[in-house]
This record gives structure tokens, sequence and C-alpha cells, in this order.
């Protein structure tokens, strides 16, 4: 008895070795996943809402701008001066940054109102909206002030009749119509608002992720957990997806910001079918850019950064979640036939060969209500096991 006390206790101590060892690498890889999920969410935070995802900043002092057009070198040459020549630029998706350089002491003592105003708002970080119009609307909205007063002000409305546009400006009382008025607002560029919708939706799949992981440990029942499983798997894969469709969207405009304004005079002469105009603004534009240096900045690294940590977070959701649904009916059944009640059940079933007719038969067993006491039946003598057969007479037949 004792050695089979022993040999049942055997696989049940093995058993329960390998699901403590199981819950221990499940809490632990639990935990470090919610960790690195916790983390990729406060990156990806840092990395959607601070304003330095590109780095715009003047190569020369000097732009060059021949073989065009005066009108097309005079628009691009008074942009150049008066926006990134002695400035720093930073862009994100809800703000702006712009940083006075060091070698602006010049631009700093010339007497234009309009610089030595725009040159005391600097340093400061503003949404990053662009103008916006019909180009209908380009002789009235298409203007430097309109331009600064957009990366300025953090206002949608542009109002010319507005006092900050009077002190800052010196635009003329004239005031323009309504409806040219309503046209020249203030918005964030297209891209940046399809940016701003995949970042945010990326968050809300990092933090269902980390909720999943959270909620993993306390469901025991298999079919729960797998549902867990794949729903947490789906909102990794999702995360994953939309963060590199933000990053591959931002290389894609890096400049943007930077040409914008040149930008709208090539498509206005375009779509009135002045081609040779349209031509120059291209000329101007390559040039323009060949003075300036777009850089990533350390917004679109932290997004890298994220971006990785969430593949290693659908990984250890992968690799952690498992469940051991067929090792663990395998034990349940080697447990419940080792287990002493399935023995004596399997005990009292023995099979009994069946005689031949050349074997004597045993006399029946009749069962009383008693289950251990039997008491036997006479035993089948040869007539009434083989009764003799009837003869017939002659006259019978």
């Amino acid at each position: 008895m004792h050695e089979k006390s022993t040999k049942k206790t055997i696989p049940d101590k093995r058993l329960t070795k390998k699901q403590e060892s199981i819950k221990n690498k499940l809490s632990s890889g639990i935990i470090i996943g919610i960790i690195l999920i916790i983390i990729t969410i406060i990156l990806q935070s840092i990395a959607l809402f601070t304003p330095h995802w590109k780095e715009i900043a003047p190569n020369t002092q000097s732009l060059y701008v021949d073989g065009v057009d005066a009108l097309i070198r005079k628009e691009v040459l008074h942009y150049f001066n008066s926006v990134h020549r002695y400035s720093r630029h930073s862009y994100g998706l809800f703000q702006r940054c712009e940083y006075v350089l060091n070698n602006s002491s010049i631009y700093n003592n010339q007497n234009d109102l309009d610089d030595f105003v725009v040159n005391k708002q600097r340093n400061k970080c503003t949404k990053n909206f662009l103008p916006r119009y019909n180009d209908n609307y380009f002789n009235e909205c298409h203007s430097l002030q309109y331009y600064r007063f957009c990366t300025k002000a953090s206002v949608k409305n542009f109002d010319i009749n507005n006092d900050y546009l009077h002190a800052t400006f010196d635009i003329s009382t004239s005031p323009i119509n309504v409806d040219s008025k309503m046209s020249c607002d203030c918005h964030y560029p297209p891209y940046v608002l399809v940016c701003q919708i995949i970042g945010i939706l990326a968050l809300i799949c990092l933090l269902l992720t980390c909720l999943l992981f959270i909620l993993f440990p306390f469901f025991t029942n298999v079919h729960y957990r797998l549902k867990i499983k794949y729903f947490g798997i789906l909102s990794s894969l999702l995360s994953i997806v939309l963060l590199t469709i933000n990053l591959i969207i931002i290389y894609k405009h890096l400049e943007y910001e930077s040409i914008a304004y040149l930008l709208a005079i090539e498509k206005h002469y375009k779509s009135t079918q002045i081609y040779k105009l349209s031509e120059d603004t291209k000329i101007a534009i390559d040039r323009f850019l060949s003075t300036i240096n777009v850089r990533i900045g350390y917004s679109t690294i932290i997004a890298w950064i994220a971006f990785g940590l969430s593949i290693i977070d659908g990984i250890l959701l992968l690799t952690t979640c498992q469940i051991k649904h067929h090792y663990n009916e395998k034990e349940t059944c080697i447990s419940l036939m080792s287990s002493p009640e399935n023995e004596q059940h399997y005990a009292t079933h023995q099979f009994i060969s069946v005689p031949n007719d050349s074997q004597t038969l045993s006399p029946p067993m009749s069962v009383n209500n008693n289950r251990n006491e039997f008491t036997s039946l006479p035993p089948i003598s040869q007539h009434e096991k083989y009764p003799p057969q009837p003869k017939f007479t002659e006259h019978e037949v």
C-alpha cells in the first residue's frame, strides 16, 4: 500500500511543479509586458504632442534665384529673408516653434516695423496652422502677413480688422469683403489632421492592449483566455500598423511647411495657365530647398522607439499568454486514471470468459440485496441442458 501511494503522489507532484513554473513564467512575462506597454504609451504621447518631428534651419544666409521672372524672385527672396534666414523652425502634429539664431544681430537692427515686431514674438510655440483658402481668393488672401499671422497667432479666423493685425503688420484700414475674409482662415495642414487621428487611434489600441494584458491572469477559463489573447493580438497589430502609417506620412511631408507658401504661388499660376511663372516657381522652390536643412527631430526618434517597443509588446503577448489546454487535459486524464476511486472502479469490472458447450457451466449466482452475499443455484443437469427430442410413430406421421 505504501508503494502504491508513493507511485500515485509522484505524478501529482510533477503536475503541481509544472503548474507553478507555468504560473511564475506567466506572471513575470505579463509584468514585463505591462511595463513595456506603459513605456510605449508614454513615449508615443510625448512624440504625439511635442513640436519636434522635424527641424528646419538655413544652410546659408543668402539665396540666389537667377534665371526666373522678377516677380517670382522678389516673392521668394522676401519669404526667405522674413521667415527662414535668421531663424530655426521645429514642427509637430499640434504645435510649431520658432527660435532666433545667434547670427541674427543684423536682422534685429533693421527698422522695418513688420520684421521688428515679428522678431519680438519669436522663441514662441504656437499651433501648427497654415493659411487655407480657395484659389479664387488668391489676390485677397495670399500675402506674407497672412502667412505670418497663421503661424504666430494660433487663431483660425483671419480678420483684417483685428487690432492684432493692425499692431503687428500695420495693415491699412480698408476692409475686405465678408466672403473673402471668411475664406482666409488658418487650419492644420491636411496631412497633420490625418496623423493626429492615426496617432490618437494608436494610443487607444496601446491602452486596450495594456488592459487585456492586465486582465489575462484573472481569468482561468480557457475560452475567456483565448478571447482575451486574440483581442490583445488584434489591438497590438493595429497599433503597429497605425504607428507605421504615421511615420510614413511624416517622412513624406518633411518639407511641407517650409514650402507651403511657395507651393500656393505655383498652384495659382498653374490653375490660371500661366505656365512660364509656374515653371519659374518650381525652379525657385528647388533653389530655396538647397539653402535650408530639413532633418528629423527628437519627436520622430521617440516615435521610432515607441514603434519598436510596440513590436516587442506583440511578441510578448504571443509568447507569454499561452493557452496550455492540451497539456492540462492530458494531465487531468492521467490524474483521474491514477486516483484510488477510479482504480477501485476499474478493479470491480472484471471480464469472465464465456464457456463453450464442452465446458461444464458453473451454476449461476443469484444476487441478493446485500452486495457481498451471493447464493448458488443448483447445477443444470445434462437432461435440462439438452432436452430429448420427441419421437414420432408411423401412425402419427
